[in-house]
């Protein structure tokens, strides 16, 4: 598909649809439904109750993460939820190693590091030897010798050198496979970090990596006495594109949004991560909120003035539009917090219209 400009033209403000209302706060004891709903999945499923399937059918029924939830319908509608297909889905969309994967990068650390002592080991064994036959042709050179014993010893010298030299290049050629393996291992390692960390869909990062990077830099806008600016952003009836034209189109939508968000907030050291579904987070570390507002909604204006077209026939598909809620940050609040206040500020976008940017007034 390919995106090309258009003319922007800003929503009329209209009321608020019912669909976009804040949740009631949860009355006591209401996580007890949530419990008895992942019971029932785990009874209708079979699935073991353990921890990681726990972890998954909990999120699935509070549809935490939208594509996560859409994955397991799909896969219950099909050949069913199995214990392999849901870690698959876990590892995917919350990007976390399965254990198996984990076991495996442990014993190929633990390989190395064994394989490593055993070619030092065998160093110093050869290295003993060669050090026995110096002090034999020390000892043998301090008393009387004749010229053909000492032919012999040079022979005998010559020899353990030769051994020695050979030795040092076998274990300088195993030394160097030990650093390339290694090297390799790490990189491995350094991959699945960042997988861990990062949203398989979109390529920015997934819950799990924002919430780690927001809080460093709430540590950091502490230390350094400056401010620190959030922004919720929510693509405008995403749903409604979907059923449209499918999740395909729909899919690239939010990679295209979500590069579109995190190029021109990383020109200023900001980043972004993917909270769920259609809805994303951009920190932008220095900012108050008045300029992290006005910074977001230039990013809305470019957005929403594009235009989206079909790469197969050209036709147009409309435009995308984002709403957004910023919130700046207090004192010691939690990342949990600030994203609340943002979220907060994004539900007064949705009602007076969406296509808007709307600071936090709390």
């Amino acid at each position: 598909m390919q995106y090309q400009p258009g003319p922007y033209q800003a929503a009329a403000e209209v009321p608020a649809p019912a669909d976009v209302a804040p949740a009631a706060a949860a009355p006591p004891g209401a996580g007890l439904g949530w419990f008895d709903k992942v019971r029932a999945m785990l009874v209708r499923t079979g699935l073991p109750p353990e921890p990681p399937v726990y972890d998954v059918l909990w999120r699935y029924v509070r549809d935490d993460d939208h594509d996560l939830s859409l994955a397991i319908d799909k896969a219950i509608a099909g050949d069913g939820l199995t214990i392999s297909t849901l870690m698959t889905l876990r590892e995917t969309h919350l990007g976390q190693l399965s254990e198996a994967q984990v076991n495996q990068l442990i014993a190929e650390a633990q390989g190395q590091a064994e394989a490593l002592g055993w070619r030092i080991e065998g160093g110093q064994t050869d290295l003993a030897d060669y050090g026995r036959a110096i002090a034999v042709g020390g000892e043998k050179l301090a008393g009387p010798i004749d010229a053909a014993g000492l032919a012999a010893l040079l022979e005998q010298l010559g020899a353990a050198t030769a051994t020695m030299q050979a030795a040092i290049a076998k274990l300088m050629t195993e030394l160097e496979q030990a650093a390339t393996e290694s090297r390799a291992l790490a990189d491995r390692l350094t991959q699945a970090e960042r997988a861990a960390v990062t949203d398989a869909l979109t390529g920015v990062m997934n819950r799990r990596g924002l919430m780690t990077m927001l809080e460093k830099a709430q540590e950091a806008a502490i230390a350094a006495g400056v401010p620190l600016a959030l922004a919720v952003v929510d693509i405008d009836h995403f749903k409604r594109f979907n059923d449209r034209f499918g999740h395909a189109m729909g899919d690239d939508v939010l990679c295209f949004v979500a590069r579109h968000l995190a190029d021109r907030l990383g020109r200023d050291g900001g980043f972004v991560g993917r909270l769920g579904g259609e809805e994303f987070v951009g920190v932008m570390p220095g900012v108050g909120l008045q300029a992290a507002a006005g910074r977001i909604d230039r990013v809305r204006a470019e957005l929403a003035g594009q235009v989206l077209r079909s790469a197969v026939d050209g036709g147009s598909m409309g435009r995308i539009s984002f709403s957004a809620g910023v919130a700046e940050h207090r004192g010691d609040q939690s990342g949990d917090e600030l994203i609340a206040r943002a979220d907060s500020a994004l539900y007064t976008a949705k009602r007076l219209g969406r296509d808007r940017v709307v600071p936090d007034r709390s």
